[in-house]
């Protein structure tokens, strides 16, 4: 632990403690992650030099979000697939056995009822 002596802190002693504050923060940040979603991105920011805590926050909120949106995707892909893999449905429509056209049946027909 870096210790002040002097007066003023010109020995640079309060910003290195600052620093290993934040450092340990970050970690303790990091390392509360979990390890199935957040695992790669941990190692990514570990393996740099010092971050601040608020642009590691912003990374992992950033890569939260884009799973999430990946989740939605995949979920509508899926959907998508299912519906483009059932067989249409098709209605009967009537068809008139007088005039053979759709829509109506030839009790109804008006080329038949005049």
């Amino acid at each position: 632990m870096p210790i002040c002596t002097c007066k003023g802190c010109e020995c640079g002693a309060g910003k290195k403690l600052i620093r290993m504050y934040e450092k340990d923060k970050a970690h303790q940040f990091l390392m509360g992650l979990s390890d199935d979603e957040f695992s790669s991105v941990r190692s990514q920011l570990l393996a740099q030099d010092s971050l601040p805590l608020d642009k590691i926050f912003n990374t992992v909120m950033h890569e939260e979000n884009h799973r999430k949106v990946m989740v939605q995707r995949d979920g509508n892909l899926e959907n998508e697939a299912a519906f483009a893999l059932s067989p249409p449905q098709t209605m009967s429509r009537p068809t008139c056995k007088h005039c053979g056209k759709t829509e109506h049946e030839e009790q109804n027909c008006f080329e038949a009822i005049g």
